[in-house]
């Protein structure tokens, strides 16, 4: 079977980047625009003469330089970037209606929705802890997700159902163990998470056990 590619790829969402937004918010921004408008009060009183331009200019880029990223910058910055691909994960799961795709096919992507959406408010975590699962969970918003879609939707919708003589099965049944294959991965990072949490309890226990000699916390 000899498939034309559509142009059905291009309903799917794509990603409008939030860094603009996020260096707007930032420290450095701000402390470099404060200085900045310190060096417009200063010209408007006639201290700094024909060189007030560059010398407004100078001071922003000093308190960009000077001002160090914190924390709050940080978890701004991720928080944004979580919001970001929640928003990726929605806007690609609902462009799937309309398109003719079966019924049976959306609710595994919504399935696989709802296993990244209990994942995602740990991601931070994850990542500050380096644990690769972090990257698989980003991969499969960003890349697995869609690009599984991508294949699947430039399928003309009447050759969907199709037997392939390449494929040995139908697209449609293609798609499904595909994403069959992602949920039963997403599964796996949840259950490390799990793992890594009933760990740490563990080891909480032990170091309460050691520094206050108590089998157990009395309530």
């Amino acid at each position: 079977m000899d498939v034309a590619v559509s142009t059905s790829y291009s309903q799917l969402p794509t990603r409008r980047s939030a860094a603009p937004m996020k260096y707007l918010t930032s420290t450095r921004h701000l402390v470099g625009v404060g200085l900045a408008l310190l060096g417009l009060a200063a010209h408007f009183l006639g201290w700094l003469g024909a060189w007030w331009l560059p010398i407004v200019v100078g001071l922003y880029v000093v308190g960009v330089l000077v001002t160090p990223r914190t924390r709050t910058d940080v978890q701004l910055a991720q928080a944004a970037s979580i919001n970001d691909l929640e928003g990726d994960l929605k806007r690609l799961v609902s462009s799937l209606r309309g398109q003719k795709v079966p019924d049976a096919i959306q609710a595994q992507a919504r399935h696989i929705a709802d296993q990244l959406g209990v994942l995602l408010p740990r991601l931070s975590t994850l990542e500050a802890q380096g644990d690769p699962n972090a990257f698989t969970v980003r991969q499969v918003i960003t890349d697995y997700l869609p690009g599984t879609f991508k294949n699947y939707l430039n399928i003309p919708p009447a050759l969907r159902s199709r037997p392939d003589a390449r494929l040995g099965k139908t697209p449609d049944a293609l798609v499904s163990e595909q994403l069959d294959l992602l949920s039963q991965t997403l599964d796996k990072v949840s259950a490390d998470s799990i793992r890594g949490d009933t760990t740490a309890m563990l080891a909480n226990g032990g170091f309460l056990k050691d520094k206050f000699g108590k089998p157990d916390l009395e309530l």
